[in-house]
């Protein structure tokens, strides 16, 4: 049996399962599907194929309960990549799902940084701050 070992890299985003700040859901069939082509997008454009660990979770903030999925990315040990390009990568593949399921913001966790990315400074209308 071949052992591939390389320096780990890591990065996790969650992404609710409602559209914007509505209670209009998003199965997971169709999270998936939407995964399945920004997988695609990437690979075309940026020659990066990324695998993604899909674990179902929930938001909880301040009252405000949302289902929802946290992708989990890995450096994986038989396709090396740069940590700059695979985190290019990441990026560019949370944006598309963000977009592609009318998310308002998340964020992504990397070993070096956490980034929260939005599309409007607006605050769920229900949640008192």
């Amino acid at each position: 049996m071949n052992s591939i070992s390389i320096k780990t890299y890591t990065a996790q985003a969650t992404i609710g399962l409602y559209k914007a700040y509505s209670n209009e859901p998003i199965t997971l069939g169709d999270f998936k599907k939407v995964v399945f082509q920004s997988q695609e997008k990437i690979k075309k454009e940026l020659g990066i194929a990324l695998s993604i660990k899909l674990t179902p979770c929930e938001i909880v903030f301040l009252g405000q309960e949302e289902p929802s999925v946290t992708l989990d990315f890995i450096q994986y040990p038989k396709f090396p990549t740069t940590e700059k390009l695979l985190k290019k990568a990441i990026l560019q593949l949370v944006q598309l799902l963000m977009e592609s399921l009318d998310q308002i913001r998340t964020v992504i966790v990397f070993p070096d940084d956490t980034i929260c990315l939005e599309k409007s400074d607006e605050i769920d209308p229900k949640i008192q701050l």
